[in-house]
């Protein structure tokens, strides 16, 4: 269902508005909603940590809700905030409520786990259900992190060839992104170094651009065998976006560190990045078809919006995934004869704000 929004200020600054919001900024860190907490939103790339994000009896349900797309792949992580004297347990529900996870920490030794990890690829579109619960009654506090693994997440930040990134996993089951474009004509070392005060080892992952896991590796800060730096060496077999997935070892303590994309040998400089949208319209007996053609070498947002006089019509929001040629994409809308009206769609990323858009109008006939 389309969702009509009434605008008081004049259409030009509501446009200029809409134009200047990525939508993936708004995720980041929060605490969780006051107690009784059900069906709570979970945002993509978002961390619950806080005095709210509690568990007080084994009865005690928190339940979280996100929406996903078949074929995505994400990453939960539920890690114990403070004090463990009970383990708590992550539950996974899919939107036909079929349990598609169920796993617990193990705060006994031998096996301690203050933390527990999944990587789910959804195989409905929908919102899934995310329970938190513990074993036995007690007050424990906890932290949710939510991050989208595959496509690349929009809000992920990108790594400049030969130029230091500084990171760090500022809250337990934290997690940074980082996307750089590779071509195949060069060999390439990406690193990730500790710095600061050190008490976690760094985990990295750096997956190909179809999703793939290329590599897994983390730093080892214990005696014998010291190393700070986790690095990866690589020819692409094609070009395309990379990423590097970083995590504390464990997902159960924080950490600051530097990260490094490096040339071996041959030609490692890709092309810039492409971005490119197009649309044309065509109206008849009340359908408007849009006939898009799309261009993105990066992970963006796309969202599209119908302009009526003074209101705009949400049509379509939702992660687009790298597109490096020109595709076809074609999109309907019932509408209702309106005079003319227009069709306003945009890339955005969160640290490009718009990429690249388009407005087209036409017309729908008298109301």
């Amino acid at each position: 269902m389309r969702v009509s929004i009434k605008f008081t200020l004049p259409l030009a600054a509501v446009l200029f508005g809409l134009l200047l919001v990525p939508r993936g900024a708004l995720a980041g860190t929060s605490d969780c909603p006051v107690e009784p907490t059900q069906n709570a939103p979970l945002t993509d790339g978002e961390t619950l940590i806080g005095t709210n994000c509690t568990i007080n009896a084994v009865g005690d349900i928190d339940s979280f809700v996100f929406d996903g797309t078949s074929g995505d792949t994400y990453q939960l992580t539920l890690g114990i905030n403070g004090s463990a004297p009970t383990n708590i347990c992550m539950t996974i529900y899919s939107p036909s409520f079929t349990q598609i996870y169920n796993s617990c920490t193990s705060i006994g030794y031998p096996n301690e786990q203050y933390a527990i990890v999944t990587d789910q690829t959804l195989t409905e579109s929908g919102s899934f259900t995310v329970d938190v619960t513990e074993t036995s009654t007690n007050t424990i506090g906890y932290a949710l992190s939510l991050e989208r693994v595959y496509p690349f997440p929009p809000n992920s930040q990108p790594l400049v060839l030969n130029k230091v990134a500084t990171g760090d996993i500022a809250e337990i089951t934290d997690a940074n992104a980082f996307t750089f474009g590779v071509v195949t004509t060069g060999e390439y070392e990406v690193s990730a170094t500790l710095t600061g005060s050190v008490t976690s080892n760094l985990c990295m992952n750096v997956y190909q651009t179809n999703g793939a896991s290329a590599f897994s590796g983390c730093t080892s800060i214990g005696y014998p065998n010291e190393l700070y730096t986790v690095e990866y060496t690589f020819t692409p077999p094609q070009a395309g976006t990379y990423m590097a997935f970083l995590t504390v070892a464990g997902n159960d303590g924080t950490a600051t560190y530097n990260m490094e994309l490096g040339c071996v040998v041959g030609n490692c400089v890709p092309p810039p990045p492409s971005c490119a949208l197009t649309d044309s319209l065509s109206y008849a007996s009340g359908t408007l078809t849009m006939n898009f053609t799309v261009e993105n070498g990066f992970a963006t947002t796309w969202n599209i919006w119908l302009i009526d006089e003074n209101s705009a019509q949400s049509l379509y929001s939702a992660a687009q995934p790298i597109t490096n040629t020109p595709t076809n994409v074609t999109k309907t809308a019932a509408v209702s004869p309106a005079g003319r009206v227009g069709v306003l769609s945009t890339l955005t990323t969160p640290t490009k704000g718009i990429a690249c858009s388009s407005w087209v109008q036409i017309g729908s006939g008298t109301p």
